[in-house]
């Protein structure tokens, strides 16, 4: 062993030991030099060591500070934030919020969470303030980050003091900014499923309605024309049904409100889906009651919920959280990556499966 190395473990020691404080920073090269009898070359280098083994971070013209609580119990602490209206009906808030709940018991992360729920959108305000606290958490070892937010916004997080994961859509420009890297859901796909099932079926319509204002995005914009698409080539007749509001609340209650002429409206045989507009009273059949609609199907988007009466798009989680942890332990691995959720469409009733 060199004396560089030996010097780092000599180190290394002395930090599991309780010597130095979690988050403090280590005494200067010249005093360890000092403490372990060698040159502060090479306590630049064991230093060197016991940055890479993710023991000590540095920052810039600043000193070298021991991690927080990660190094006492080998696991590494991520953040996990969150903003937007009604998170709990989000895909992506599901997926991190199991991965907290099951790796707590391994202890191989250490995953601590800032929640927003609101029905504004992020503003630099408010952006600014959020940056600020998190600045203050100390040395993580990287953030999850999920919220629709433009490239500006996005360049704000990425000057945060460790590493930050998108997980979400693209920026309405379709591009990333320079160091961010990013996690999306394959949007197009939740759609298609819908339509194949309806295809499948032999439905004389898919009648789809949908949140006016997601639908203005650009993946939701990809979603649709690849919607037309396949409905097109397989002549499949689609009825888009846009549904006003500014939030989930509104849009939900607008929805109710004309549910009733919608379902009158629509052909003996048309499967009549619901798309980001989280109505549990369409979800649990009260609304539109199958008895009154006999000639009608209905289909929820929304996240299943053990109230759900009528058929839903289940959602594997799986792929996204490998494709998360993969991130999250190699900082060198793609910058952009789309995961599929293998959407199925389940019938409550019978819990009969409906493949893609």
């Amino acid at each position: 062993m060199t004396l560089t190395a030996r010097t780092a473990a000599r180190l290394e020691k002395r930090i599991y030991a309780g010597f130095y404080s979690p988050d403090s920073p280590l005494p200067s090269t010249r005093s360890l030099a000092e403490q372990f009898k060698v040159s502060q070359r090479v306590i630049l280098l064991a230093l060197d060591i016991l940055e890479k083994k993710d023991i000590l971070v540095r920052q810039e013209r600043k000193r070298v500070y021991i991690k927080s609580r990660s190094f006492a119990d080998g696991a590494r602490e991520v953040l996990f934030f969150a903003f937007g209206d009604q998170l709990a009906s989000h895909g992506i808030y599901q997926t991190v919020n199991r991965m907290i709940l099951q790796e707590g018991k391994e202890r191989k992360y250490d995953f601590f969470s800032r929640v927003i729920s609101s029905s504004d959108a992020l503003s630099n305000a408010r952006l600014d303030h959020e940056l600020a606290r998190l600045e203050n958490l100390g040395f993580i070892d990287c953030a999850l980050v999920y919220c629709f937010m433009n490239e500006e916004l996005m360049a704000k997080f990425l000057r945060l003091p460790y590493p930050v994961i998108f997980i979400g859509e693209l920026p309405d420009s379709g591009i990333l900014p320079e160091g961010a890297r990013m996690i999306s859901p394959n949007s197009a796909e939740l759609l298609l499923s819908t339509a194949r099932y309806a295809y499948r079926k032999g439905c004389s319509q898919l009648a789809l309605a949908y949140w006016s204002r997601p639908a203005q995005r650009r993946y939701e914009k990809i979603a649709f024309e690849q919607l037309k698409h396949f409905c097109s080539v397989r002549q499949l007749p689609l009825n888009l049904i846009p549904v006003e509001g500014q939030t989930i609340r509104e849009v939900c209650r607008v929805f109710e409100e004309r549910a009733g002429s919608i379902a009158d409206s629509l052909p003996s045989g048309a499967l009549l889906a619901a798309h980001n507009i989280h109505s549990d009273r369409f979800d649990s059949g009260l609304l539109l009651r199958p008895e009154q609609y006999p000639g009608l199907d209905f289909l929820t988007q929304t996240l299943y919920d053990e109230k759900c009466r009528i058929k839903y798009v289940k959602r594997d989680f799986s792929d996204m959280q490998r494709t998360i942890i993969r991130f999250i332990e190699n900082r060198e691995t793609e910058k952009h990556v789309t995961v599929d959720y293998k959407y199925e469409i389940i019938d409550p009733e019978n819990r009969a499966g409906g493949k893609k």
